[in-house]
C-alpha cells in the first residue's frame, strides 16, 4: 500500500506529485521518440497531441501503481 503523502525535507507533498513527476520522465523519453519518427506531422495540433499522451501516460501510471 502507498503513502499517502511523499516528506520531503519536512514538507509534505501529495503522492500525486510523485505521480506527475515519473509521467514527466515518461513523456520526456517518448516525446523524444516520437518526434525522431517524425510522428507528429499525423496530428493537427501537436500540443494537443502531446498533452493527449500526458494524460494518457498518467491515467495509465495511476490505474496500474495508484492507491
Amino acid at each position: 500500500m502507498l503513502p499517502e503523502v511523499i516528506a520531503i525535507g519536512g514538507i509534505y507533498l501529495p503522492i500525486f506529485l510523485g505521480f506527475l513527476a515519473a509521467t514527466a520522465v515518461l513523456y520526456l523519453a517518448l516525446r523524444w521518440v516520437l518526434l525522431r519518427v517524425h510522428a507528429y506531422r499525423a496530428f493537427w495540433h501537436p500540443a494537443l497531441a502531446g498533452a493527449a499522451v500526458f494524460v494518457i501516460l498518467l491515467s495509465s501510471l495511476l490505474l496500474v501503481f495508484g492507491p
